[in-house]
């Protein structure tokens, strides 16, 4: 007598249920009920420091909005054009929830026209997030910059403090500009080489610190050097 009244209980919630989630999924279907409502939007970012507002804005769509008129296509391609953005995907969940995960570009140099420091990532993108102030010790360039730009920039890092802006020369080779007015010419090969005599004459002379006008590397048999009159 026990089974046969569970059994009985257990098949009328199963229609219960079944009829209650069927209700849902037609609703939600034809654009109506609360599944059929975007309900929240989370935001996810590999940057700690990442500005999610842009982000939420590019969406177009707010708590609320009508789940049928979220198209995930359209809200991911807005969202990828936001500034600084690297990667983005959408996806919904079956509460409405929609949730957006970024992955934001790393920042390894500025790029300059004199006015703006636009941020570089790592691939040499260009951030449209201009700042009239440079980050403290960054690499900064200005001019063209190649794809390639990530190697100088690690040849560089340790004259970072000493350095105004760098300036490619007819897509051969480097022009160092430092904060003391002095202009290095580096050679088109091997410009780490150079580098490493700078920063060893650096270390015994402080010689980017004296009244210089030009170091020229690009003789890798001597170093030339002109002073200030």
């Amino acid at each position: 007598m026990k089974k046969t009244i569970f059994f009985w209980l257990y098949f009328v919630a199963s229609i219960i249920l079944a009829v209650y989630f069927s209700v849902r999924i037609i609703t939600s279907i034809m654009g109506r009920g609360p599944v059929s409502e975007v309900k929240h939007i989370s935001i996810l970012s590999d940057s700690k420091n990442a500005d999610l507002e842009p982000i939420r804005l590019a969406t177009g769509i707010t708590g609320g909005t009508n789940i049928k008129s979220a198209d995930l296509y359209q809200i991911n391609h807005r969202v990828s054009k936001v500034p600084g953005i690297k990667k983005s995907s959408v996806r919904r969940l079956a509460n409405g929830d929609i949730i957006i995960k970024t992955e934001q570009h790393k920042v390894a140099a500025q790029l300059s026209d004199g006015v703006y420091y636009y941020p570089l990532s790592e691939d040499g993108t260009r951030i449209e997030t201009p700042s009239t102030e440079r980050d403290k010790n960054t690499i900064v360039f200005r001019g063209t910059v190649p794809e390639n730009f990530t190697e100088i920039i690690n040849v560089v890092s340790g004259l970072s403090e000493h350095i105004d802006y760098m300036y490619m020369v007819e897509s051969r080779r480097w022009n160092i500009y430092t904060k003391n007015g002095t202009l290095i010419y580096l050679p088109e090969d091997e410009p780490a080489t150079a580098i490493s005599k700078i920063k060893r004459l650096d270390n015994t002379h402080k010689i980017l610190s004296r009244d210089i006008e030009i170091i020229d590397m690009r003789d890798n048999a001597r170093i030339l050097v002109k002073t200030r009159k």
